[in-house]
């Protein structure tokens, strides 16, 4: 008996399953005709994953929400509270700890307060890429390809709302993988995982209820002053940026950024963010020998890494694997008055 091909038709697009009992040349048909689906599904998928990556970024960047989270690092659960808001194309942001010690971070544009148990707030000029707790505000869709494979990784259910899972691969080892589980309706990330060398999670971050600011518009940031600055090349980088030079950097990443706090006591500091896209690291150089970091430093899945340079102290931070951070280390030099 010979059933040829049966076509099933899901979610608008079709696949052919080769069927048992076929003959050779019904099976070879079959065999080509499945291999053209497949490849059309492939390429039909790719875009769409692109599209969603995009509205991904913009629901971050648009939408007002409040919510309750579990976040799991170092074989600890944590349960937080969030509070995300944007006014006047501004984000405002307030996370709470809801197990343990009270703990609260709130962010206000450039700006991160800290309050913790017994002690006094502790303030934090902050100008860098993302600093979203979901890892997604900064991402750059259009510049992933030649350091990640992207694919669609089907659908879950998360907080009670349905998502589409988009799975970023890194081609190398010079950062880690990603997993976004992206609402289907908001394309706001209710689930996101941090993945490892060995393919497995390093923290993960989850939704567990959410609800949207239904009361005030919603607004699209303005590119302001922040914005500018993290999507400003090397060339536009004030003068005394340019004392430093980033060479070789790992594959990838290049400077989008620079920051100078004159203000932050007897060593002014300097900030430099370096981005592939997606991972981002920050460069903080303080002039002087004052003690700082020396080697190498974890906490989670951040890697951080110290040492001397031309007189000057150089810690280099990142959410990226240790080797990455040694890597750009090793390639800051100093040039003009005092260096080579």
């Amino acid at each position: 008996m010979t059933r040829g091909v049966e076509r099933v038709t899901r979610r608008g697009r079709s696949r052919f399953w080769v069927c048992v009992g076929q003959s050779p040349t019904t099976f070879s048909v079959s065999l080509l005709l499945l291999v053209v689906a497949v490849c059309s599904e492939a390429t039909a998928a790719e875009h769409s994953v692109e599209e969603q990556l995009k509205r991904m970024v913009s629901a971050m960047r648009s939408l007002s929400y409040e919510g309750t989270l579990v976040y799991l690092h170092d074989s600890r659960l944590e349960a937080l509270r969030i509070v995300h808001r944007i006014e006047h194309g501004m984000v405002h942001e307030q996370l709470e700890s809801l197990s343990g010690p009270v703990r609260t971070v709130t962010r206000e544009h450039n700006s991160v307060i800290c309050h913790l148990p017994d002690s006094h707030p502790i303030s934090v000029r902050h100008r860098g890429l993302g600093g979203d707790l979901l890892r997604s505000r900064s991402i750059d869709p259009d510049a992933l390809s030649p350091h990640y494979l992207v694919h669609p990784l089907g659908t879950a259910r998360v907080a009670g709302r349905q998502t589409e899972v988009v799975g970023i691969i890194p081609r190398d080892q010079l950062r880690y993988g990603y997993r976004f589980y992206l609402d289907k309706d908001i394309g706001l990330p209710l689930k996101s995982d941090l993945i490892g060398g060995d393919a497995q999670p390093i923290e993960q971050i989850m939704f567990t209820s959410l609800t949207l600011d239904s009361e005030q518009p919603l607004e699209v940031p303005r590119d302001g002053e922040s914005e500018r600055r993290a999507t400003a090349k090397p060339d536009a980088l004030p003068d005394e940026a340019r004392f430093w030079r980033f060479e070789p950097l790992p594959a990838g990443f290049k400077l989008v950024m620079y920051d100078h706090w004159p203000d932050a006591g007897d060593h002014p500091v300097e900030h430099f963010v370096l981005s592939d896209g997606l991972a981002s690291v920050s460069v903080y150089i303080e002039n002087g020998d004052q003690d700082g970091l020396q080697g190498g430093s974890r906490i989670g899945a951040i890697h951080a890494v110290g040492g001397q340079v031309a007189g000057h102290q150089i810690t280099v931070v990142g959410e990226v694997p240790a080797g990455t951070v040694e890597a750009v280390l090793a390639g800051i030099s100093r040039v003009g008055e005092d260096g080579p």
